[in-house]
């Protein structure tokens, strides 16, 4: 019986592929900068952070948490032409999060504030 369950998990384990490995990053910094980014509030000139996705992941998760403000994540990816904004409330306890399957390709992850002001913050990328 042990033998058809360790079957079964390891068949579903890699039927998953890169889904199996769960992976964490939390990335840290400050919201906001001088860029104004039209709908996604103010974002510096560079990404907080660019993930690399080397094939399609069916399951990850991008969540902001500020210490201050009204946070934004706008993500750009995986071509220019593609863009993901999410608007986040820290009195309302609303946190920017985006979540599902993602596509393979870079990703330019930026950390935004709507009204131009400058909290720490924390990102998570869940795998």
């Amino acid at each position: 019986m042990i033998y058809r369950f360790l079957l079964v998990f390891f068949v579903l384990l890699f039927a998953r592929g890169i889904n199996a490995q769960s992976e964490s990053r939390e990335i840290r910094g400050m919201t906001g900068g001088e860029k104004n980014s039209g709908d996604c509030g103010f974002i510096a000139d560079k990404p907080n952070h660019i993930l690399q996705l080397p094939q399609k992941v069916y399951s990850l998760s991008i969540t902001v948490e500020a210490e201050g403000g009204k946070p934004s994540l706008l993500v750009i990816g995986p071509t220019d032409k593609e863009r993901f904004c999410v608007l986040g409330d820290t009195t309302l306890g609303r946190k920017p999060e985006i979540k599902g399957v993602w596509l393979p390709g870079r990703y330019l992850i930026y950390v935004g504030e709507m009204e131009g002001n400058r909290y720490p913050f924390t990102l998570r990328i869940n795998q």
